[in-house]
């Protein structure tokens, strides 16, 4: 007998895989109701999505999932323009364009990304200069700190990537969530360079 610990989104899926294959389990949640993070509450008239509320279209995993479930009706693209924002000190930061995960891949993105001051960006530009290492396996913190500085994870790894995976950063795996940054770091040259869009 399989005992899954925890509802959320994780243990769901683990049920719903362990059901399609035949095998017992017994869930266990702590909460009145499952779901983990994500929820949907009602408050005032409006719809807040609460946890991880989105998913990237390049990891066919969970829209297979989707559809398997058949929520594919469902799903909704996020609208144009898709800009992203982190709050500091009360003010909405935009990510700059192009960036990969909240860090800029170009210089003139850099140069203009308020969010960060003028020594962190002088550490994410000599990114390419950063001796690869090789682990198997890292937290997205650590990677963030190693690759782009220490200031990188306070102010773009944390909120940013910990809300999207409604989890701990210091506890995340990066070669399982990025697996691109980690092959990229191991051909050397700049993980931006590598996995940021085609120059134009």
């Amino acid at each position: 007998m399989i005992i899954i610990i925890g509802a959320g989104i994780t243990g769901l899926s683990a049920a719903y895989e362990l059901t399609q294959r035949h095998v017992p389990f017994v869930l266990l949640e702590a909460g009145s109701k499952p779901g983990g993070l994500i929820r949907t509450e009602h408050v005032h008239g409006f719809t807040i999505e609460l946890g991880a509320d989105s998913m990237l279209v390049q990891k066919p995993a969970a829209l297979k999932l989707c559809e398997e479930l058949g929520l594919s009706a469902r799903l909704m693209a996020s609208p144009r323009p898709r800009t992203a924002f982190i709050v500091r000190d009360g003010r909405l930061h935009a990510l700059p364009s192009p960036s990969v995960l909240g860090i800029p891949t170009t210089l003139p993105a850099l140069a203009k990304y308020s969010l960060i001051d003028w020594r962190t960006r002088a550490r994410i530009a000599i990114e390419p200069l950063v001796p690869a290492r090789t682990y198997a396996d890292e937290s997205v913190a650590s990677f963030f700190r190693r690759r782009f500085g220490a200031a990188t994870f306070d102010l773009i790894a944390d909120p940013l990537l910990g809300g999207i995976h409604a989890g701990d950063v210091e506890q995340l795996s990066m070669p399982s969530l990025f697996p691109r940054f980690t092959a990229a770091e191991r051909q050397g040259g700049g993980v931006l360079r590598a996995v940021g869009p085609p120059a134009s």
